[in-house]
């Protein structure tokens, strides 16, 4: 029997019990039979990374059948960024981006587990830290690019469905840092006339040119975005002022109206 269509009060086998891993609910420390041989508190311990404090499965000796109830892996949790909330099915769930690139831009957050320690492709990812209540993912067609920080670097990857695993799992580009000047115009031209005289602050984005730049940062982990009022700035390269381009910069720092001053 599948481990998720197991009662909570069924004893578990040693092929529920290697279900359970294939399926990620587990993590296996040692090779698992298969067998209908219903397992034991000392065999649960053996087999997977079970946590061994949680009340009715310490509760139990050594010796005596568990049930699936009793049994909950040790788990790790992960900070995932999502593009937007996509409404699913009478509700609201997790929107990734359309693409990587995009995805590497994303800021919303919500705390996810998983019983793997290390994040990789693979893994499934569970709203709770008990790793029962499954991830929607991309389930509301919205987008399946999402990003984690992993020791202090960026990286995208998909998660297409409740019934999938991470994939495509892609360090994000370095950031590139740009000049952004003066504290917001009403015009394109009073942007582009005064850049000359303004002081400028410097800004970071995913993307490599001025022509290309889509979303500015205030830090270099791309999280925090530009608060630009939806006023006209003027914006450069690093170390240089000219060539010059202007756009309009959102509270959410995106750049709309792009263009050469």
């Amino acid at each position: 029997m599948p481990w998720n269509t197991l009662a909570n009060n069924q004893t578990v086998s040693f092929t529920n019990l290697k279900d359970a891993v294939t399926n990620g609910y587990f993590v296996a420390l040692a090779t698992i039979p298969t067998s209908q041989e219903q397992i034991t508190k000392s065999d649960a311990s053996t087999y997977v990374n079970v946590d061994t404090s949680y009340a009715p499965f310490s509760a139990k000796a050594s010796n005596q059948l568990v049930v699936k109830s009793n049994l909950r892996p040790i788990s790790y949790s992960y900070t995932i960024y999502y593009e937007e909330a996509c409404f699913y099915d009478g509700f609201y769930i997790e929107g990734g981006a359309a693409n990587a690139t995009a995805g590497c831009s994303n800021t919303l957050t919500i705390t996810l587990y998983s019983p793997v320690s290390s994040f990789a492709n693979g893994m499934k990812l569970f709203y709770d830290s008990a790793c029962t209540d499954l991830w929607y993912g991309d389930t509301g067609g919205c987008g399946q690019y999402y990003k984690v920080i992993i020791s202090g670097s960026s990286y995208s990857f998909t998660y297409t469905n409740q019934s999938a695993t991470v994939g495509n799992l892609t360090a994000c580009a370095s950031y590139y840092t740009y000049r952004l000047y003066g504290f917001g115009y009403g015009s394109a031209f009073d942007a582009c006339s005064n850049q000359p005289i303004d002081s400028y602050s410097d800004v970071y984005a995913a993307e490599s040119t001025l022509a290309t730049v889509t979303r500015f940062y205030s830090d270099t982990s791309l999280i925090t975005p530009v608060v630009g009022g939806s006023q006209w700035y003027a914006f450069t390269a690093d170390g240089t002022s000219s060539p010059v381009y202007r756009a309009i910069v959102s509270n959410g720092g995106f750049l709309s109206s792009s263009g050469s001053c």
